[in-house]
């Protein structure tokens, strides 16, 4: 709908023409003096302009002047037409003729001044590396130059012009001249020009060096220009700024009488407005009321329509004409049935409609389905209230309709997703639940939750026991049910931005009694291993034990004799006794250490040392050697290491390693049979290493190897080396096979060094 205003049109008109003519009044005159003044400015900017170049062009003609007066007394010293003498009095006719001259020296080159006048002129300049090395420049290589600006005592900020002296290839020095920046100022700029501008000589940061007034000259503007100063160079620039004058007496006229014209008519205009405030007034208040309802109905979504008393359509706003898609036009004086009423559901529009007549409507108002021009259907939600006239008359009914088409939609493909993602929740087979981080109330959990703690309650105010003392991450056992999981919490966010649990529960009890199994399983294999161990090295325990056995019988029939004798003497007899006793605790730790290799029994770490580990499994690895006729290598290098292990399992590796080596090589050359056993360290890690001259292992082999029941034997088992693996995992190590050098293959066992536990007992029962 057009918004329209209801201002009669020769009151607007009234009302624009004086501002209109005010403004134009003011902008001609405003224009016209910012013209004058553009000009004006744009003619001191030439004449700055023109006044600079001037001022450049004749600084450095005197520059120049200076240089050409350093360059002919170069020339004199060449043709040896120039002495001492001659020097200081050319330079006095010099500095005469020039004061901004402040001294005239000739140099060496080093810089050092051979002549200068006036005497230790060049002083100064020896405590500026700046400024002294392109005076040794000009004297080494033989060009003219100039330096950086530099303070001169009792002058200011100078500059230095210096012009070699060339014999054929040889330079004998160098002519310098320093002079004074304000001299050159007060000596160069005539009084016409100093009347006008400021004239400075400025650097690079626009620090001013030099300025006639003498006062600093402020940044580049409007007002000022810049030339660069060559020489001397080194960034300086020559800078003018315009002195600000005030405007000439005609201008300031001119504003005088725009201001007493721009007086005259806002009078008239105030008297003009005076007579029609009150009408406008009211017209202002009516035309900001309609505004205002318009501004309301545009900006509402919901549609609005108005009805009389008999149905006839009054009134839509433009929302309710882009929900229907018809026309203002096409709406209003219309009547029962309305165009926009579905066929399919007209008798239920009209029952409605009627009901709204006769001022019959719920608080939740009306659900209907209506269709837009295009037939498209949609739904609505239909509200009425009835329409008051100012004088308190019941002329009709207002409606407002907002379209649901959408939230219906919504709210649909929200319950199915609700119900999708339920069902997957309920398909899993962890127990999942969320909890208030604050409270422990259960805000939601799945079928798999309420099942495993047997909970009938729907989700709500009830607090989640089970997982309350749980520990994050890891395994817990549910006493009541006596069944095992495997836990995991993480915080996050509800979907009120509250902070929750989301505790999620894997049941492995299953898992938990199959490892179990498996650990007695391996058990079981371990100790199966070590009695077959104990059968190979039968023979062994009997030479072993024949020794201690035969010295005691022998010690026993020495005392008999000496009794017998009656030559006994305490002495003697006190010898072959500890003999006896020795011989007897060897023949006793070599069948406690037996005992102990076969013993079923709990892992028991303690701290134990390298060489007493070997020295058992050579001991109980003679019989093999001997018979077999292998050589034993040892390179013993940590023996006084110590370990915080299970002893008695790493004797057993190191056996079931050292007998697998012995085994592989039986077949092969007797001179090629050596075993080497070897110890080290590494950092924080200790190897043991035990190689073999066998055949070797194939590399399709190696990752075999360690697979439980995988032999290479014809009567193996297949457990040894899967058990020596499980026995070095256990201790934190690492149990690898490589090929030898030479032929044969290398066991290393590496295991971390520490004399403290590193970690906790594992307990044989569930925790």
């Amino acid at each position: 709908m057009k918004r329209t205003s209801n201002l009669p049109r020769p009151a607007r008109w009234l009302w624009a023409m004086p501002n209109l003519a005010l403004i134009c009044f003011l902008a001609v005159g405003v224009a016209l003096l910012l013209f004058i003044r553009n000009n004006e400015r744009q003619r001191q900017h030439d004449e700055l302009v023109e006044a600079v170049l001037w001022q450049d062009r004749a600084l450095r003609a005197e520059l120049t002047a200076r240089q050409k007066q350093l360059e002919g007394m170069a020339h004199d010293l060449v043709r040896g037409d120039i002495s001492e003498g001659a020097f200081y009095g050319r330079a006095a006719d010099i500095m005469t003729s020039s004061p901004e001259v402040l001294a005239i020296a000739y140099t060496n080159e080093f810089g050092d001044a051979v002549w200068s006048y006036p005497a230790q002129s060049m002083a100064p300049l020896q405590m500026v590396p700046a400024v002294i090395e392109p005076l040794q420049r000009s004297a080494r290589i033989g060009i003219a130059s100039s330096t950086p600006p530099f303070d001169f005592p009792g002058a200011g900020q100078a500059v230095a012009l210096s012009f070699p002296a060339v014999q054929g290839n040889r330079t004998l020095g160098a002519f310098v001249a320093i002079v004074s920046l304000k001299g050159l100022l007060r000596n160069y700029v005539p009084w016409w020009i100093a009347k006008r501008f400021q004239l400075g000589i400025v650097n690079l940061d626009g620090d001013t060096l030099a300025a006639r007034p003498e006062q600093p000259l402020p940044d580049a503007g409007p007002l000022s220009y810049d030339v660069a100063l060559d020489p001397p160079g080194y960034g300086l620039r020559l800078r003018a700024r315009i002195f600000l004058t005030g405007w000439p007496l005609w201008q300031h006229a001119l504003y005088w009488v725009l201001a007493g014209l721009s007086a005259l008519m806002l009078w008239s205009l105030w008297v003009l407005k005076r007579h029609m405030r009150e009408r406008l007034t009211a017209e202002r208040a009516m035309l900001r009321e309609m505004n205002m309802r318009q501004a309301l109905e545009d900006s509402l979504v919901s549609g609005v329509f108005a009805t009389d008393r008999e149905g006839r359509t009054l009134h839509v706003n433009p929302a309710f004409c882009r929900m229907v898609g018809f026309e203002a036009e096409e709406l209003l004086g219309g009547t029962p049935p309305f165009p926009y009423w579905a066929p399919e559901t007209t008798n239920q529009c009209a029952q409605i409609f009627a009901a709204i007549l006769r001022g019959e409507c719920p608080m939740n108002g009306f659900s209907l389905r209506y269709q837009r021009k295009s037939g498209e259907r949609f739904d609505v939600r239909l509200y009425s209230s009835p329409l008051i006239d100012g004088e308190g008359r019941h002329t009709g009914w207002v409606a407002s309709m907002t379209d649901v088409t959408e939230l219906k939609r919504e709210r649909e493909a929200l319950k199915a997703s609700h119900e999708r993602f339920v069902a997957v929740l309920n398909g899993l087979d962890a127990a999942v639940a969320v909890t208030d981080r604050r409270n422990g109330e259960l805000l939601l959990s799945n079928r798999a939750f309420r099942e495993a703690f047997r909970l009938t309650a729907p989700d709500g105010p009830l607090c989640a026991l089970p997982l309350r003392h749980a520990d994050p991450g890891g395994e817990w056992f549910d006493p009541v049910l006596g069944r095992w999981y495997q836990h995991h919490r993480r915080e996050t966010l509800w979907v009120d931005q509250s902070r929750v649990w989301l505790d999620i529960a894997t049941d492995v009890s299953e898992r938990k009694q199959a490892a179990d199994r498996e650990r007695q399983q391996t058990e079981k294999l371990q100790q199966t291993a070590r009695l077959i161990a104990m059968g190979e090295i039968a023979s062994s325990l009997a030479h072993e034990l024949n020794q201690p056995l035969a010295a005691i019988s022998s010690y026993s029939t020495a005392c008999r004799n000496l009794v017998a004798s009656r030559q006994l003497r305490p002495e003697e007899l006190d010898g072959a006794l500890d003999k006896i006793s020795e011989q007897a605790r060897r023949a006793g730790a070599i069948i406690r250490g037996i005992r102990e290799f076969v013993q079923k029994r709990e892992p028991k770490r303690s701290v134990c040392r390298v060489g007493d580990l070997l020295d058992t499994v050579l001991s109980l690895l003679a019989a093999p050697l001997n018979r077999h006729f292998v050589r034993l290598v040892e390179i013993r290098v940590a023996d006084d290491t110590e370990l915080f292990a299970d002893r008695v399992m790493l004797e057993q590796v190191l056996f079931n390693l050292c007998k697998n080596a012995i085994e592989a090589m039986v077949e092969g050359p007797q001179e090629r049979c050596e075993l080497t056993v070897e110890t080290r360290t590494r950092g924080d890690w200790l190897d043991m290493i035990v190689a073999d001259r066998g055949p070797g292992i194939a590399s399709d082999d190696v990752e075999k190897l360690f697979r439980p029941f995988y032999t290479t034997k014809a009567e193996g088992m297949g457990m040894g080396l899967n058990i020596c693996r499980t026995i070095v995992e256990h201790h934190q190590g690492r149990l690898a096979v490589e090929a030898r050098e030479g032929g044969g293959s290398r066991f290393v066992v590496s295991l971390p060094l520490a004399t403290q536990p590193i970690f906790k007992e594992t307990e044989h029962h569930a925790v």
